[in-house]
């Protein structure tokens, strides 16, 4: 059986190469510019889009219910920026049977925060 004249001598070389460089090209493209991504990366980006639509439901309430505890405002208010997540954890020990965490008590303070802004801008 004779081999087709592309897979033959120099030929050959040339249509090795061009595969080699269209693999490398496509998958350069695809990663750089298509939108494509590694297994690690689009779990990150999972774990990130259930996170934040998590935060999304459960720092309204948390909010609502810290500042619905006597005496919550006047403690938050008076405590310093790097301690509000420890007086949020105080008064609200569960958001929707979720156990307070520390990145769930940043985002209640982070929510009380544009709420008491809220307040202060309408008095």
């Amino acid at each position: 059986m004779k081999m087709p004249e592309i897979l033959q001598g120099e030929a050959r070389t040339r249509f090795l190469q061009g595969i080699a460089f269209g693999a490398v090209a496509a998958m350069t493209i695809g990663f750089v510019w298509g939108g494509w991504v590694t297994a690690g990366t689009a779990k990150a980006m999972t774990t990130t889009a259930e996170t934040t639509g998590r935060m999304s439901v459960l720092v309204p309430i948390c909010v609502a219910q810290f500042t619905a505890a006597d005496g919550a405002l006047a403690k938050f208010n008076a405590a310093s920026s790097y301690s509000r997540d420890g007086i949020i954890r105080e008064y609200v020990k569960t958001v929707a049977s979720t156990t307070m965490d520390y990145s769930l008590a940043q985002a209640c303070v982070a929510g009380v925060e544009v709420t008491l802004s809220k307040a202060g801008t309408k008095s």
